[in-house]
């Protein structure tokens, strides 16, 4: 009776409806997995590289608490282990073997589950309440341009547990790492570390190839799919039946975001605009894919985007829908980020957890 916070790259491999599952552990992550990690007596991190987002730039109390938390970590990379934090115990094996022991271990000590659990496990089931009231209401949310909210929830409500999203980097990636319900391993791919932009408009394909039988989504902002532009026509000269949503927000958003926090509301060649009326501005992205060969849908209300995401996954060819997504609408930060020289800001929901003295 462990509960189960993830990293980015781990999201799935338990699944997301599991009781003891968590969820996101990072700056952007949810609040019952941030609140439970950095308050927890013992952390078992399995392959966890506890990177500067992961870990809210290792400031003490927003998602790990290390010391006085105790850290036993497990990588199959002996360079990785104290790489970030020093572990109490670091062993260098393989996960999957790990577990298999110390799950045939435990079955042999037969522990018996105390109060102190119990209570444990009810308070995350707290924690878990209290971060859906706070962001359930938005995910109900008809608007034009479409609240981001709305356009997870759609993707879930029509996309089987064995799809594969491809998420590319971006605005939009920050949304589906907090809120994307992974149900199966390997089926969240993402790019983590340095963030490669054009990474899920072509690994997509690559998705495809691998699982033919399973439907394929890519989730890229406007700027990532204008370094890739030509995986339109390389999936229509192989016939690889992926769709790729685009998050037309008019602007290279997660970037803006920055610049607007680091030089006092100002933003530089981040938003796009037509002339210099400030009428927003971007190519037509379904005009470009029809030009390729590629079936395209432009979708602007967001009561329109679940058919549209239906019919295109249905069409069984490559299918592009360029989804307008309101830029002005960010995730709610349940951790910290720090970008030097600018002091970290504190979380949207919950606030850092200071150790007892």
């Amino acid at each position: 009776q462990i509960p189960v916070a993830a990293s980015a790259s781990g999201l799935g491999a338990l699944p997301s409806d599991h009781p003891l599952s968590l969820g996101l552990v990072s700056r952007g992550g949810v609040y019952q997995a941030n609140h439970a990690a950095r308050q927890a007596d013992v952390l078992l991190a399995l392959g966890v590289r506890f990177d500067d987002r992961t870990s809210s730039s290792w400031i003490p109390g927003y998602s790990f608490t290390i010391p006085p938390t105790k850290l036993i970590h497990v990588d199959i990379d002996p360079e990785e282990l104290g790489r970030n934090y020093p572990p109490n115990l670091g062993i260098a094996a393989d996960a999957r073997t790990f577990l298999r022991q110390v799950l045939a271990e435990i079955e042999r000590r037969n522990p018996q589950r105390g109060d102190a659990v119990r209570a444990w496990l009810a308070d995350i089931e707290k924690w878990k309440a209290a971060w859906d009231e706070f962001t359930r209401p938005n995910f109900e949310v008809h608007a034009s341009p479409i609240r981001p909210e709305r356009v997870v929830a759609d993707c879930q409500a029509v996309l089987p547990p064995d799809a594969i999203l491809a998420c590319d980097v971006g605005v939009n990636h920050n949304w589906y790492m907090q809120f994307w319900k992974a149900r199966r391993p390997q089926t969240m791919l993402n790019s983590w570390g340095f963030s490669g932009m054009g990474f899920g408009a072509a690994g997509v394909l690559g998705a495809k190839l691998a699982a033919p039988d399973k439907p394929c989504v890519a989730i890229v902002g406007d700027g990532s799919f204008t370094m890739v532009p030509h995986v339109l026509c390389t999936a229509v000269e192989y016939r690889v039946p992926v769709v790729w949503v685009i998050w037309n927000n008019f602007g290279w958003v997660s970037i803006r975001d920055i610049q607007l926090g680091m030089f006092g509301g100002r933003e530089l060649g981040t938003m796009f605009h037509s002339g210099g009326n400030n009428t927003p501005y971007n190519p037509d992205f379904a005009g470009w894919a029809k030009a390729s060969g590629v079936d395209a849908l432009t979708v602007t209300r967001s009561e329109d985007f679940k058919g549209a995401l239906e019919h295109a996954i249905k069409a069984e060819k490559p299918f592009l829908l360029d989804v307008h997504v309101d830029a002005e609408i960010r995730p709610p930060a349940t951790g910290a980020w720090q970008l030097p020289p600018t002091p970290h800001k504190e979380p949207v929901f919950g606030k850092a957890w200071i150790p007892p003295q």
